[in-house]
Parts: structure tokens; sequence; C-alpha cells
């Protein structure tokens, strides 16, 4: 289960892209995550402002601003600004905006703590996502736990569960030569299961990636 965010503007401007960042049908790096998670009152914020610029332009926002997503504004405090602090460590520059995409297997932006189950997952988004995994990625990125929900969905479910080899700290679950799919720790995991150095490792390889 998961709470669609009470605010009309923030779901009506997620609505016009279903991502964040750039274009998936256009991006090398492809990430996968479960939602697009938003503090509550994202709306009470002074910056909101920001929010807006974002989701209109993504692209826009990381080459002017000179930071991938506003949660990573000095003022930010809320949901999510774990999890942008932990992906800047990978090492991508406004340089890289056209080139990095978000997608989530929801596909309108949520508030609150998300337990997704199967139920949630829509059939229309499976076949956009997958789509945009098909697509030209050079890199696609599945956490451990975002690639359990999809490979109940019958558009994922020839996804491999063990690695094929391993780039470093990075388990390998398809290649190709146009193509890599990594499996790896969500960035804003945190405990024994997900230890800190080798998510540490993962985005130090993952920034080895980066030509």
């Amino acid at each position: 289960m998961y709470c669609k965010h009470r605010n009309d503007e923030l779901v009506e401007l997620y609505s016009h892209t279903k991502y964040q960042g750039a274009d998936p049908e256009k991006a090398r790096f492809l990430f996968f995550g479960l939602d697009a998670n938003f503090n509550a009152c994202i709306d009470e914020w002074k910056h909101f402002p920001e929010i807006r610029s974002y989701l209109e332009n993504g692209v826009h926002y990381w080459t002017d601003r000179g930071f991938h997503h506003p949660f990573l504004h000095p003022e930010y405090r809320g949901d999510g600004a774990k999890y942008h602090k932990q992906f800047s460590k990978i090492g991508f520059t406004r340089e890289h905006a056209e080139c990095v995409s978000f997608v989530e297997l929801i596909d309108v932006p949520t508030c609150g703590r998300s337990h997704l189950e199967d139920d949630d997952m829509e059939s229309s988004h499976m076949d956009r996502l997958k789509a945009w995994f098909d697509g030209p990625a050079k890199y696609i990125f599945i956490p451990r736990t975002v690639g359990h929900l999809l490979r109940r969905t019958p558009q994922f479910s020839g996804l491999r569960k063990e690695p094929i080899r391993h780039q470093g700290s990075l388990p390998v679950l398809y290649e190709s030569p146009q193509k890599v799919v990594f499996d790896h720790f969500h960035f804003s995991c945190k405990g024994r299961h997900c230890p800190q150095d080798i998510k540490d490792r993962q985005l130090e390889d993952i920034g080895k990636l980066i030509w």
C-alpha cells in the first residue's frame, strides 16, 4: 500500500512525465526506485517553487542550480533527502543532467512510508517501465527491494535474481554490448542488511562508469 500525495499541483506536475530528471527514452543511466516520495507538507516549504521548477524540467533544473534534485537544497530537511545525498556521492555533475533519469514503480507522487504490494503495480505503468528498460539506457540500476517487486509482474518476470558476475561491488543481472543491468543496495537503506561500507563501494563503482 502507498499514500498518494494530497497536493494536487504536485500530482499534476508529476503526471506529465511519470519520471524525474532526464527523459528515460534518452538517458544513459536509468535508476529504478520504489516511489517518488515527497514530504507530506512539501507545499508548505517556502522553497516549494524549487519542486515545481524541477518537475517541469529536471535537466534544466540541474544545469541551472548545480545540484540534481531540490531535496539537496540547503534548507530542505524532509523525506527523500538521504536518498539524494547518497546519490550525489556518485560524482555526476551538471554536465551529465541529460544522461540521468529516475523512474519509479508507482506513477504518482507519494508521501509517508510505502509498503508496496502486487496490486499496487499498475499494468500500464509496468508496460511503460519495460519500454524504458528496453530503451537506449546503457546502465540500469535496480535495488534489490525494487527487483523483488518487479519480478512479480508479467513484464519483468524474466529479470534474473542471481547475478551472472560482479563488477567490483556491483552484482550484474544482465549484460549485452548495449546494456548492463545492476543489482545494488537502495541508496536510502540502512541497517545490518545493507552495510554502509558496501554501499560506499557501490557508489564509487557506479561513479567509475561515468565517462
